[in-house]
């Protein structure tokens, strides 16, 4: 029986080879002749190479014990060293906690403030010091403002509105301290001061922006350009106001379209995205994606990890060796099978392609997706030409809310810090985006759209595409995980699986 190692390709950036070699895949091909059940694995994108390699080594077995020979795809983004390294410091940082407060307390008094009192001004807005009671809660375990309703209808923030905040943020002391803080670190990190602890702190991230913040280094840079020489004490912090007002509005646009994840997640995701996105792992999941579509379409003239497997499994298909194929996917290896789909169907168009025309995949089974729906939905219009068989295992929505990816200062699941924070829109902008494995999005009546309306006909079209977790629905339809990292690792989710590959 071959070695775990000999069944995995390992890329790295670009979907370029990295430790598998071309006589490596051609190996693995070959040994696939007259086999009757293949399984292609994809790994999630949070994960190293080294965890890649010990997901396969602990699947291996797993899918042999059901005469299934498994094919590794080994790939690494780095993402999740990114989040747990970055993500609870800015959360903690003193320049985060006064934007929290500031925008929690102005995005409370316009959503959830009576139309009267809006009318009058901001008299409804609640004090700081209130404000900071309630935001304690995060350290008990507790949601703050989980217990308040959103309103039907939620009035838009005015112009006029917008003005006031700007004007109370304008004087607001602690706010020009924090920007004062950032700006003097900024224009003192080129000076030579080996002995601060400041400057070891700074040097110990990899030199970002400033020590003073994890703030994206072009928000940084901004603030430091417009302090003239000898005028720190007395920097303007119009810059912050402006974009402080702009995440105020931007909060209280997705409470009026719909798009929130509660008052307390998405102020703290508006803030990042507008003040912390690239430290907060945005450049990291776009390189990462670019990675997997990478990998089959690179250029013709350098071997590229997917595209080179295709080519000598088309070839050993054209032979008469036809397997029932299986692909699955955790996480952000979704958008790695849309990316093969891709791929696949490209090659069935092309005249000059071994793949047979007609080939199909047995299955697409799907571990708590990350792919957009907008990724997915392409994929199921095309399974009559594609695949058989389709199910999707991911969390019901109080799991996915239960499950924190920072405890006690976001509570919310890695898919929507995804959908929150790192997707982008069509504009590339980044933009609140339905993440496929969120029930929350396949609930949410206001999401319409043709793909979110196709994708959701198509899951309700048969029971058995959707397994939300925990839950039981008989052999390869039982589920028992209750965090994103769990899905290919739960014995209930990996019987259901080998249910699938035996039948």
């Amino acid at each position: 029986m071959a070695s775990f190692r000999d069944r995995c390709i390992h890329s790295r950036q670009g979907g370029r080879l990295a430790s598998t070699t071309t006589a490596d895949i051609d190996s693995l091909v070959a040994g696939l002749k007259d086999r009757p059940r293949v399984v292609l694995h994809f790994h999630g994108g949070l994960i190293d190479d080294v965890l890649g390699f010990a997901t396969a080594q602990r699947l291996a077995p797993v899918y042999q014990a059901t005469g299934v020979d498994p094919v590794f795809f080994v790939w690494s983004s780095g993402l999740l060293e990114t989040l747990h390294g970055n993500l609870p410091r800015i959360l903690e940082e003193s320049a985060f906690r006064t934007l929290l407060n500031r925008v929690t307390r102005y995005v409370t008094g316009t959503v959830f403030g009576q139309p009267g009192q809006r009318a009058a001004g901001l008299a409804a807005t609640p004090s700081p010091a209130a404000v900071a009671a309630e935001l304690a809660r995060v350290r008990t375990g507790h949601e703050p403002y989980a217990r308040m309703i959103v309103p039907p209808d939620v009035p838009p923030l005015g112009e006029s509105e917008q003005l006031r905040i700007a004007a109370e943020l304008s004087a607001d002391t602690e706010l020009a301290e924090r920007t004062q803080e950032i700006v003097n670190a900024a224009l003192d990190k080129d000076k030579p001061q080996t002995n601060e602890p400041a400057v070891a702190a700074r040097d110990a991230i990899g030199g970002r922006s400033a020590a003073a913040t994890l703030m994206s280094p072009d928000v940084v840079a901004d603030l430091a350009a417009r302090a003239g020489p000898g005028e720190r004490a007395l920097v303007s912090t119009a810059l912050i106001v402006r974009k402080t007002v702009r995440v105020v509005a931007a909060v209280v646009g997705r409470f009026r379209q719909r798009t929130d994840h509660g008052l307390y997640p998405t102020v703290v995701e508006e803030i990042l995205r507008e003040f912390y996105l690239a430290n907060a792992g945005a450049a990291i999941w776009d390189a990462m994606k670019r990675q997997t579509a990478d990998t089959f379409t690179g250029p013709d003239d350098e071997v590229r990890a997917g595209r080179y497997f295709l080519d000598r499994f088309a070839e050993l298909l054209a032979t008469g060796t036809r397997p029932q194929v299986t692909v699955v996917g955790h996480s952000a290896g979704a958008v790695f099978i849309g990316n093969l789909l891709d791929d696949l169907a490209r090659r069935r168009a092309a005249a000059d392609d071994p793949l047979p025309a007609d080939f199909r995949l047995r299955d697409v089974v799907l571990l708590a997706p990350a792919c957009t729906v907008a990724q997915l939905a392409p994929v199921v219009r095309r399974q009559s030409e594609l695949f058989d068989r389709f199910r999707m295992f991911t969390m019901t929505d109080p799991a996915e809310r239960a499950d924190h990816l920072v405890p006690f200062l976001y509570p919310r699941s890695l898919l929507y810090f995804i959908s929150g924070v790192l997707e982008r829109g069509p504009s590339g902008q980044p933009a609140v985006t339905p993440i496929a494995g969120m029930q929350h999005w396949y609930l949410d009546a206001a999401a319409t759209g043709p793909d979110s309306d196709d994708l959701r006909a198509f899951l309700r079209a048969d029971p058995e595409r959707t397994v939300w977790s925990p839950g039981e629905g008989g052999p390869g339809l039982n589920a028992g995980a209750r965090s994103h990292i769990a899905f290919d690792n739960d014995p209930e989710i990996l019987a259901s699986v080998a249910a699938m590959l035996a039948d």
